[in-house]
């Protein structure tokens, strides 16, 4: 996908892509879906890889999300890398690694939408990241070990070097396997919190983000849940 700056230097989100963490373990963050296998062997094993086109009818709809501005919900394809500038890697390797996955730098078909809330300044967004058969279990299962060792790292963004932590949190059920973090970092405005929920449904992964200054960021779950079943029945044709 494109060449996604770090996410926690961001200000406000076409999506690109601090509190210490304590104690968290891969249990904090993981949740299997009712009926689902674990990823040691996947509910949908024969899931295809899908299309550019096909994850474009499978986005989020207006109706699904009233928290968002009306009109305030654009859908973007795959970039051109050249399109970004390119910035160090985290000083981390293991958080260098939970960016290239929530960013796609790998998929073969990837779809964003971009989200302007109603109450809010700062953006959100959810993209869709399609794999060929068996990559997407893979990464998932290399990001939930990289989230376990990601804490405090430095980076290099839009406005220089900075500092942040991420942290993890119970994920909702949806999918295959979901985990949840957040990303802290201090701003002039105040704590920058950045909201992640990404899940893997068969083939594809789906990454929700929300971001807010001074405030706890949100993301609705139930538009999450149903997009995993969506996604789960196109793969399954």
């Amino acid at each position: 996908m494109r060449a996604r700056m770090p996410l926690a230097a961001h200000v406000t989100l076409p999506l690109a892509l601090v509190a210490t963490l304590a104690g968290c373990s891969a249990t904090d963050i993981t949740t299997t879906a009712p009926g689902a296998e674990p990823s040691s062997a996947p509910a949908t094993a024969r899931a295809k890889p899908l299309s550019e086109t096909e994850l474009r009818a499978l986005t989020l709809e207006d109706s699904e999300l009233p928290e968002a501005r009306p009109g305030g919900i654009s859908v973007q394809g795959h970039s051109d890398p050249s399109d970004y500038p390119s910035f160090k890697p985290a000083s981390d390797p293991d958080c260098q690694s939970v960016h290239d996955i929530s960013n796609a730098t790998t998929a073969s078909a990837v779809v964003t939408q971009v989200i302007n809330w109603r109450n809010g300044i700062y953006g959100g967004g959810a993209t869709l990241a399609s794999y060929d058969d068996g990559e997407a279990e893979q990464l998932f299962a290399k990001l939930k070990r990289a989230l376990n060792s990601c804490h405090t790292y430095q980076g290099d963004g839009w406005t220089g070097t900075y500092t942040s932590t991420m942290q993890t949190q119970k994920a909702p059920k949806a999918g295959d396997e979901a985990v949840q973090f957040r990303e802290y970092a201090p701003t002039e405005q105040g704590r920058r919190d950045q909201l992640f929920v990404i899940v893997r449904t068969g083939n594809v992964i789906a990454t929700y983000e929300s971001l807010d200054i001074g405030r706890t960021s949100t993301f609705p779950t139930e538009p999450i849940t149903r997009q995993a079943e969506r996604l789960r029945d196109a793969q399954s044709k």
